[in-house]
């Protein structure tokens, strides 16, 4: 399981990272010039470095950087504006000239990408660094609802759980000498069938299972109190970044202007 990485964010509080999870939102919200996205990332890819888990993070995420990179392929044909090349050149005959790669379309497809990021990898960092209790407790703690906290912290959890257990159907269905791959869209839909079956019955066949622990345990009739310790010096350093972080987007809006790229700006000239 993600929670299971030895890192030292598994000592900061989850308060702590909820609140840098959610700057991080608005700033992957405010900011949308590529120099800024990619400072905000670089100070993402940074706690992940200090908290050793940035490898582990890239190997969790290898599914989502094709999808990530075919996102931003599609907004590059899809935007109109200066044509910058063809994906089919014009010189392939009957079909060449087609699929124009546009300047805004690339622009807005980099911007689209470091967002995705942006908004991802705290994610992805504070589920493989944070026990359940903890995280259902933090999302408590800013007054969100029992049912809704637990549901979110089941989502976090069983999310990259079914992204395993699809790789462990398709290669049992290969080994039965399964074609997951024949021509046409149709057969290719065809070929997915046997995979996504199973994966909705076992997904249905957990979710009632747990449901019915739950009622077992009394959860519906019980009452939960949040408790933790006091804040340790790592904990409130996330925090003071954390407002930093979220200051400068809140200021970024009351000026209407985006104070990270002004202050490039203002060191490069």
């Amino acid at each position: 399981m993600l929670t299971n990485i030895p890192s030292p964010l598994r000592q900061i509080d989850a308060r702590a990272k909820l609140a840098w999870l959610l700057a991080t939102f608005v700033m992957g919200v405010v900011f949308t010039n590529i120099p800024s996205l990619l400072i905000i990332l670089g100070s993402i890819l940074a706690v992940a470095l200090i908290g050793r888990v940035f490898k582990p993070v890239i190997i969790n995420l290898k599914g989502m950087w094709v999808l990530i990179a075919m996102i931003g392929l599609i907004l590059s044909v899809t935007v109109g504006g200066e044509t910058l090349f063809y994906l089919l050149p014009p010189g392939l005959p009957l079909i060449g000239g087609h699929l124009p790669v546009t300047r805004e379309g690339v622009q807005l497809g980099i911007i689209s990408v470091l967002r995705m990021f942006v908004y991802v990898l705290p994610v992805v960092m504070m589920v493989m660094t944070t026990s359940n209790s903890d995280m259902l407790r933090a999302l408590m703690f800013v007054r969100l609802p029992m049912e809704f906290a637990l549901m979110i912290v089941l989502a976090l959890n069983f999310v990259p759980l079914y992204i395993e257990e699809m790789g462990r159907i398709a290669d049992a269905q290969r080994a039965r000498a399964h074609s997951l791959m024949d021509k046409g869209a149709l057969g290719k839909m065809r070929g997915m069938v046997p995979i996504f079956l199973p994966l909705t019955l076992n997904a249905v066949d957990r979710a009632d299972t747990i449901g019915k622990v739950l009622e077992i345990r009394g959860f519906a009739h019980g009452r939960f109190t949040v408790d933790f310790e006091r804040l340790a010096w790592d904990s409130w350093l996330l925090i003071v970044f954390s407002a930093v972080l979220l200051a400068l987007a809140l200021a970024s809006v009351a000026f209407k202007s985006d104070l990270i790229l002004a202050g490039l700006q203002t060191i490069g000239g």
